[in-house]
């Protein structure tokens, strides 16, 4: 993970309160959390199930004028469509889906056995209407639906119970505002607990990607040269296995990279010039190795080797084709034209370039690289500026 990238990761933290993440982030949130999502909620509905039809025993008690119809859509209306809402939730591909799924399960459970008590005699509607906190406390604690889910499915329900008291005759003024009252706490309450338990999720959930992006960008230094951008000699003895052909049938080129007359150049410009331009060399060869289409992988890996010097391995390359794509590396450098004074006032900065390929009986990549480096120290007693094969 890029520097800039864990920057942006610090920046969530900023806006927790507001319970949405940057769309990358959140995508990521949603669809690392569904499954769980599901699966909680799949659970609780099953137990949703029991205790519901448990409650029948309070239908009985206080409302036994509406037993029947109660009984009936406890059992023959609540429990098959929650059994429904099982079955359908592992289809749901987004969070929403879900806690919507959840939410107009809870309202239906209050507005079902609102409708039919609406027709008691009972003078403990009042009070069996408080059972309705029961529902809105399990949708926010045991579903932990999203808290914008949360207040939608709370608006409902209260809404739902302060309408069907304030139809009863039985309840006078001061009962009904007491009601009222209860209910708004309540709702005010409980939906602050939601509002902490969805924002101490998503902190969680930003500290894991914190860690994660901690450790990708150390795993980077550990393989990166920082310098030049480029693998580090480190990170090629953790690849080289890997790039060793399978068969003597696999190609495998390398070209080894000298920038000519070096020491000159720091000796006359400095070493804050000279690390400039490795710098720039280096982003020129890492340039030649991307293709034009942006989806292919380069067509090889570069690796600081020393000082000055450029391994580039070409898996699938053999020492004709290795050779063709570094000379075009090298026209590319003495193309941009990089001033070296201490060769001359027009002088710029020139490459040598060994190259060698794989051959039958090799059977370490050093043996590869000593072969390059033979060819760059027959470049160089040509008169440098010139690409060698082995």
């Amino acid at each position: 993970m890029s520097l800039s990238r864990t920057a942006n990761i610090e920046g969530e933290f900023a806006s927790l309160n507001q319970l949405r993440f940057s769309p990358p982030i959140e995508e990521r949130f949603e669809t690392e959390g569904l499954p769980e999502r599901i699966r909680l909620a799949q659970a609780t509905l099953f137990a949703a199930i029991l205790l519901y039809n448990i409650y029948s025993v309070a239908d009985w008690m206080i409302l036994p004028d509406v037993l029947g119809p109660l009984a009936v859509m406890r059992l023959g209306v609540y429990t098959p469509l929650t059994l429904l809402t099982i079955w359908i939730l592992p289809r749901r591909t987004r969070t929403w889906q879900v806690d919507g799924m959840l939410v107009g399960g809870c309202f239906l459970s209050v507005l079902m056995p609102s409708a039919i008590i609406s027709f008691s005699a009972s003078h403990y509607v009042a009070t069996y209407q408080l059972g309705a906190m029961l529902v809105i406390v399990y949708m926010v604690l045991a579903q932990r639906v999203r808290f914008r889910m949360a207040v939608i499915g709370m608006v409902l329900i209260v809404v739902t119970q302060i309408t069907t008291v304030a139809h009863r005759p039985e309840v006078d003024a001061p009962t009904f505002w007491y009601i009222v009252v209860f209910y708004l706490i309540a709702a005010a309450i409980i939906l602050l607990g939601s509002f902490v338990l969805e924002r101490t999720e998503r902190y969680g959930f930003l500290q894991r990607l914190r860690v994660e992006a901690m450790i990708e960008h150390n795993a980077e230094m550990a393989r990166t040269d920082q310098l030049t951008g480029l693998f580090n000699r480190h990170h090629l003895a953790t690849i080289g296995v890997d790039l060793i052909p399978k068969s003597d049938r696999e190609p495998l080129g390398a070209l080894l990279i000298d920038i000519d007359h070096f020491k000159r150049f720091n000796d006359t410009q400095g070493h804050l010039a000279g690390d400039r331009c490795i710098r720039t060399v280096s982003d020129l060869v890492r340039e030649m190795l991307i293709p034009a289409n942006e989806n292919t992988p380069p067509v090889g890996t570069a690796v600081r080797f020393g000082g000055e010097e450029i391994l580039v391995l070409l898996p699938g390359m053999d020492a004709a084709q290795a050779a063709a794509l570094g000379d075009a590396i090298r026209r590319r450098v003495e193309g941009v034209g990089i001033p070296h004074p201490g060769l001359g006032p027009t002088a710029v900065v020139t490459l040598s370039i060994g190259v060698a390929a794989w051959k039958k009986g090799h059977k370490e990549l050093d043996t590869l690289v000593n072969a390059a480096d033979a060819a760059l120290y027959q470049a160089k007693n040509l008169g440098r500026n010139r690409v060698a094969v082995a």
